[in-house]
């Protein structure tokens, strides 16, 4: 008879805890990607957060949620995702742009540099990368820098019968410059 009471608290206990826990992680690679289409990043992250709770060692699929991390702005959470798959040894312009972007939020500004300028290698056009890296170069004091390497840009853009692209922002740096050098105490 203990036996039998012993069951029945037992298979109590283990309804009672089904009520308290809370409801399952979605799990879904395809409910992921639909809402990554449809630009949802919170809800693909919750998607491949739980579908890599099953599949741990799918590296691409760490990868996108890497990704949808940074695009719904859980970098804390999204940096040590790309450390992960870049150690299992991911590798496109994405991921990279992607973690320079997570890093740079979480005030990592010269780790940011570093894998921005890792993007331009793969991918030298991403002009978004080429002006985010510029401004992060000038936040360090580093006109000159980014003035070349917008210019440089430019040149090749010419080079290539296509109009320039960062005059403008060639222009607010070397104000930038202007104002530094103007504010900066006299000997």
């Amino acid at each position: 008879m203990k036996l039998v009471h012993a069951a029945v608290l037992s298979a109590l206990a283990l309804v009672a805890c089904e009520k308290e826990e809370p409801a399952p992680l979605p799990a879904s690679k395809t409910d992921a990607e639909a809402c990554y289409r449809d630009r949802d990043y919170r809800c693909a992250a919750l998607n491949y957060y739980g579908y890599l709770k099953l599949y741990p060692t799918e590296t691409d699929t760490r990868a996108i949620y890497a990704i949808t991390l940074t695009k719904s702005g859980q970098h804390r959470i999204a940096v040590p995702q790309y450390v992960q798959v870049l150690k299992e040894g991911a590798g496109t312009y994405d991921l990279f742009a992607n973690y320079a972007i997570s890093l740079d939020a979480l005030g990592k500004a010269d780790e940011s540099i570093t894998w921005n300028r890792k993007t331009l290698e793969l991918v030298p056009n991403l002009v978004d990368v080429r002006g985010t890296l510029a401004q992060q170069l000038v936040k360090q004091g580093r006109h000159d820098e980014a003035i070349k390497l917008l210019q440089d840009f430019d040149a090749y853009l010419k080079k290539n019968g296509q109009s320039a692209y960062f005059t403008g922002q060639i222009m607010t740096i070397r104000d930038a410059k202007a104002a530094v050098a103007k504010a900066a105490p006299k000997p």
